[in-house]
Formats: C-alpha cells, sequence, structure tokens
C-alpha cells in the first residue's frame, strides 16, 4: 500500500509541475489538458497519506507535503472556474439586443451533416461558427444555411483546419488570414448590429502542440499573443471564438487573456467541458468564446453532440459594460509582455 501510495503521489508531483514550466514541447504541455484529472488524483493521495498511512522518514514527509502543497495550489487554480467565485462576466438583466454565438468542432470525418443541421436549427444562433470543414461539409450544409444566413465567410480546407462563418447579421470588413502557419486559417470580421453598434470578431483554430501536429506549442501560442495584441489595440467590443487546443487553466490561456485584456465567461460559472465528446472519463474545454468587457452574458450552455468529438458551445450576450468585468481585467506585465514577443520571434 506505501509503494503504491509513493508512486502515485510522484506521479501527481510531476503532473502538477510540469504545467507550472513554460516549455512548449508537446509531452510538457499535454499535462495542461487532464488537470482536473490529476487533481482528483491528488485528492486520492491526501485522504492516502491522512487516513491509510502516515509518512515515516524524512523522504515520505517531503513527498507527503509536496503532494499536499501542490494539490492546494491547484484547487485555486481551478476554484475560478467553479459556482463557488463570482462570474467575471455578469449575468445579463436586459431581454432586447441579444446575440446568440455557437461555435462548434463538426470532426472532419464525421458525416452526421444532418445532425449538425440540427442543432442549429434547434439553437438558432444569430453567428455560426464551425471549424474542421472540408468540402464535403461545405456541399453537404452550405445550400441549406445560406437560406438562414444570409453573410458568410468560407474557407473549407482538407486539413482539419477548415472554418466557415454564417451570420444573420451584417459583416463588415472580413478577411481569412493566415497568421502563424500557411495552412491554418483564421476569421475576422466586424458585425453590425441592428441598432448599428459594430464588434470584432476573431475565430480562430490553432494547430495543437501534439505528435502529427506540430513538436511545440510555439505556433498556437504565438497565433493567441498575435490575436491577443489584435484585441487589446481595437476599440470596438470583441468576441474571439473556436476550438483553441488549448485548456481554460493553461499558463498560454491565461497570457492570452493578460495580453488582449479579454475574460472567459465560464469563471464562476464552470467547467463546460466540450471534448472529448464520446469518451466520458476524458474531458476538457477546449473549444471557447472570449469577451470584452463590453458585454455581459444572457445565457452560456453546451449543446447536443451530432456524432463529433466535441460538444457544441453556446453563449448569448448584450452589449452592456459593466463595473464587475472592469475590475476582473487580468493585465500584462512586463515578463508577459517579454514572453509574448519571444513567442512571437520563434515563428
Amino acid at each position: 500500500m506505501k509503494i503504491l501510495l509513493i508512486t502515485f503521489s510522484i506521479i501527481f508531483i510531476i503532473s502538477a509541475i510540469a504545467p507550472l514550466s513554460k516549455r512548449e514541447e508537446w509531452w510538457i504541455r499535454g499535462f495542461d489538458f487532464p488537470y482536473v484529472h490529476f487533481t482528483i488524483l491528488g485528492f486520492l493521495c491526501v485522504i492516502g497519506w491522512s487516513v491509510f498511512d502516515q509518512p515515516q522518514g524524512w523522504l515520505e514527509g517531503f513527498i507527503c507535503g509536496i503532494t499536499i502543497a501542490l494539490f492546494v495550489y491547484r484547487l485555486t487554480v481551478i476554484y475560478p472556474y467553479t459556482k463557488l467565485k463570482r462570474p467575471t462576466v455578469p449575468w445579463s438583466e436586459d431581454g432586447n439586443s441579444r446575440i446568440r454565438f455557437v461555435s462548434a468542432n463538426v470532426l472532419m470525418t464525421n458525416n452526421d451533416y444532418l445532425g449538425c443541421l440540427a442543432m442549429i436549427e434547434e439553437s438558432e444562433p444569430d453567428i455560426l461558427f464551425l471549424v474542421e470543414v472540408d468540402a464535403k461539409w461545405k456541399d453537404a450544409i452550405d445550400e441549406k444555411l445560406s437560406e438562414a444566413f444570409p453573410y458568410k465567410v468560407l474557407k473549407p480546407i482538407n486539413n482539419t483546419y477548415g472554418m466557415m462563418l454564417y451570420s444573420k447579421l451584417k459583416l463588415v470588413d472580413s478577411t481569412i488570414q493566415f497568421l502563424i502557419e500557411e495552412d491554418v486559417p483564421s476569421i475576422h470580421t466586424k458585425i453590425e448590429l441592428s441598432n448599428d453598434e459594430i464588434i470584432q470578431f476573431y475565430g480562430l483554430h490553432p494547430k495543437p502542440p501534439a505528435p502529427g501536429e506540430n513538436d511545440t506549442s510555439t505556433p498556437r501560442d504565438a497565433e493567441l499573443v498575435l490575436v491577443g495584441r489584435m484585441a487589446r489595440k481595437s476599440k470596438l467590443p470583441i468576441v474571439v471564438a473556436g476550438d483553441m487546443n488549448d485548456v481554460a487553466w493553461s499558463h498560454t490561456t491565461r497570457l492570452f487573456m493578460r495580453i488582449s485584456g479579454l475574460l472567459d465567461p465560464r469563471m464562476g460559472r464552470g467547467f463546460y467541458n466540450t471534448f472529448h465528446a464520446m469518451r466520458p472519463l476524458l474531458k476538457w474545454p477546449l473549444d471557447h468564446i472570449f469577451l470584452s468587457h463590453h458585454f455581459r452574458i444572457a445565457r452560456l450552455s453546451r449543446l447536443a453532440n451530432f456524432h463529433s468529438d466535441h460538444y457544441p458551445i453556446l453563449i448569448e450576450i448584450t452589449l452592456n459594460p459593466s463595473t464587475q468585468a472592469l475590475v476582473s481585467k487580468e493585465h500584462a506585465d512586463k515578463d508577459d509582455l517579454k514572453e509574448a514577443r519571444n513567442k512571437l520571434e520563434k515563428v
């Protein structure tokens, strides 16, 4: 029992220390994703040391102490994404001028086109952002969607990084940009609301740090930093959405939030895990929607899956700034700005 407890404690310690590193190798950044799972392992280890096996000797005492300290630290990281915390972006009390976004990774090899269309019809978005779309997906759903969405920006690609944006609201100055990698697009557009207000939208889907994709997280991180800089400089209300191939609590995502000044609407509301839709024990939040302080939230929900490996996510927002959101903004310090520059210089 003691050997097993020590082994699990060491595994937990490694899993807890690795995400603290700023190194970009895929196998290190991979520890970011099952953060909650390893935290549960840490909890079990703490219970084991406390109840079943008291540490004996300095080495066991050291392992036990580090395990407890790292477990407590991880709770502080997870805590902002629980309902115990006051929401960073407040709920909206205004029933007017709502904008409903749906963002979904369709899984390129998935052929449940009718299921996707049913999800869209049921959720009734004003703005629909789809990623992992190829020519087959476009041919299967574009004609139907074009009836409901008069404005669109389409870039289907047969490499799992295609994307399509559909809108019931007028799109202005729309561009498809390849910010970091020549085969990974992003959509940049302004959205004109019914009251003539303009908001800026960025749709992203950077490559993950993983074997067969990228050996390091550098391209993903650099794209997020670059968009973060754009968001910081913009005078418009900002919405950034997509499958970021990163989790909400990672160092990279928090750096993006500090660089951009954007807010995560999940804070104070829950994890809203969107991946993996077909593996009950392996779930974490990969699909994100970040907002500037100009918005409040009327609804945030995870939608029904249509045989993709991701759940779609829906957010309904109102253009209604709040002092609470302003206070909740994170700010980049000198170290953040230096790290952001270094990431851009590496690509």
